[in-house]
């Protein structure tokens, strides 16, 4: 008895500086600030994923080449040119240029880090959207799953759109940035300053600044008309402080776009674009069907929304319908317009989603949202997961080992390379006929003085001169005939798709092939025209 008492009051005057010490192990030193809870280190698990996802995807052949081509010319000269400087059949034709910064920016990150700072940039652009939805979501449902729901939607909608590397990526990110940050619940003084300053870099990255324009203008209708109906009266959205921040936002927006090199003429041209009778001929400017995989992925997001909207006990603004609505009219009118509607559509399947969960939504949820727990454990694996991503990307591995990239196997399979390198090795010189899918990587590898007949921007070609190119890549009666009229000597098609024309020129007798692979073909005129 004595002896179970001795070592009951040996436990209880245990050191105190003991018990400390026991007590430190467990205590997390870790600053408090840098900490992070165990669900933002999921999210940088999806996001580093997918950054690692397309940093590996190979470069899609068309636009990008063309785009670093004009990037190095406007670099090397110092100014932008006032006519199309790059087709020869397209002398003359005035040149606006609405992407010139990314060109620029895209040419010297090419300077320094070669093909794999090209990727660097692609993967970060879509990477950065996915982020901004994810904590846009997460912030207006306090749910990770229902975040990952919305990047999940919006990727297989957008799949098609996002395969190739173009400035529109930077429209893209500049309009899901704008409207995350319309969606915030707090109105902070400092989006005065920051929204205007999208636009003013918007202007100057990519051409697609009018869709963001109208996006304030759907959140400022749409606003007017909830005021309106609550109200009974329509003069009460006048007096609605909100109705006129977007108002004035708009207007201050609409003026930010003006700081570019060509002022108020970059509205007529980015407005009249899409008007351009060339366009008709491309896939991606056609209405959106149901044969296009983009089309059945949009009809699918499109039937879930209306069935969430059936069922959700959260209010649906006329904003949100405007939105959906008029982008959706637009992606039916033009295939292209699915690449905006998208992240759209998909937010507001993740808010109507979790709202619809209910009261299970508290299972998916951060358990931690409200009083947030937070441990220097998901800082330091977090930091470990985006080491681990950021070392086996191509950038990665050049800059961290000085691994130089493979530049063939970081490019499509489509990319002409054989047939650029014959046509350099042979010295190629004069009119080409090539198809225009090729004309790009053709201006930005191809020899010196052979002149590309046609590129990714076909709306710089004359009318009758994009005809011309039609009537000869469809293999038309008078497509020999045409190839004599603008004297060309040398033809540089895609395979398969080009094979009908291939082959009828092989007949005709008056072409042999100089060099084919897998990807392209060289055809060589055998009495070349003086």
């Amino acid at each position: 008895m004595a002896t179970a008492l001795e070592n009951q009051n040996d436990s209880t005057n245990q050191n105190p500086e003991e018990e400390q010490t026991e007590d430190a192990v467990l205590v997390d030193r870790f600053p408090e600030a840098l900490r992070v809870s165990r669900f933002t280190f999921f999210t940088v698990c999806v996001l580093s994923v997918t950054f690692v996802l397309f940093s590996s995807m190979p470069l899609w052949h068309t636009d990008i080449w063309g785009h670093l081509t004009y990037g190095q010319l406007i670099w090397e000269t110092g100014s932008i040119p006032a006519l199309e400087p790059l087709v020869p059949l397209s002398s003359g034709v005035p040149f606006i240029d609405t992407a010139w910064l990314t060109q620029i920016f895209a040419f010297q990150t090419y300077e320094i880090f070669g093909v794999a700072g090209i990727k660097l940039l692609y993967a970060a652009a879509i990477t950065a959207c996915l982020g901004l939805l994810l904590f846009r979501v997460q912030k207006r449902t306090s749910s990770f799953w229902w975040g990952l729901v919305c990047v999940s939607a919006f990727l297989v909608c957008d799949w098609k759109q996002l395969g190739i590397v173009r400035p529109q990526l930077a429209g893209l990110l500049s309009f899901v940035l704008l409207f995350t940050l319309l969606n915030a619940r707090q109105w902070r003084n400092f989006y005065w300053f920051l929204i205007p300053a999208v636009f003013a870099l918007w202007a100057n990255l990519h051409g697609s600044f009018p869709v963001g324009l109208g996006l304030i203008g759907c959140f400022l209708v749409g606003r007017a008309v909830d005021v309106g109906r609550k109200a009974g009266s329509w003069k009460a959205m006048f007096g609605d402080s909100v109705t006129r921040r977007y108002f004035l936002l708009l207007e201050l927006s609409a003026v930010a776009v003006l700081f570019n090199p060509y002022g108020i003429q970059l509205y007529s041209e980015v407005f009249s674009f899409s008007s351009n009778p060339n366009l008709e001929a491309l896939i991606e400017w056609n209405p959106l069907t149901l044969r296009m995989f983009q089309g059945k992925t949009a009809a699918v997001l499109a039937l879930l929304i209306v069935i969430a909207s059936r069922f959700t006990p959260r209010r649906i603004g006329t904003t949100e319908v405007l939105l959906l609505v008029g982008l959706g009219a637009a992606a039916m009118w033009s295939s292209r317009m699915v690449l905006w509607w998208a992240p759209v559509a998909a937010y507001y399947l993740a808010l109507h989603g979790a709202a619809i969960w209910g009261q299970k939504r508290r299972q998916l949820a951060d358990p931690d949202a409200g009083e947030v727990y937070c441990a220097g454990k998901w800082t330091v694996v977090s930091v470990g997961m985006v080491w681990i991503c950021f070392a086996i990307t191509p950038i990665g591995s050049q800059i961290l080992h000085g691994k130089q990239v493979d530049f063939e196997k970081s490019v499509s399979a489509s990319t002409p390379i054989g047939a650029t390198d014959y046509l350099k090795e042979k010295n190629i010189e004069g009119q080409l006929f090539n198809s225009m899918e090729l004309g790009d990587y053709l201006l930005w590898d191809g020899p010196e003085n052979a002149s590309v007949f046609a590129d990714s921007h076909v709306h710089l070609l004359p009318r009758e001169v994009w005809d011309h190119y039609l009537r000869i890549a469809n293999s038309s009666g008078d497509a020999e005939e045409l190839l004599e009229r603008y004297g060309v000597n040398t033809v540089v098609l895609d395979l398969p798709r080009r094979n009908t024309l291939t082959r009828r020129l092989e007949r005709d007798g008056a072409w042999r092939v100089g060099y084919k692979d897998d990807r392209s073909v060289v055809l060589i005129r055998n009495n070349p025209i003086r």
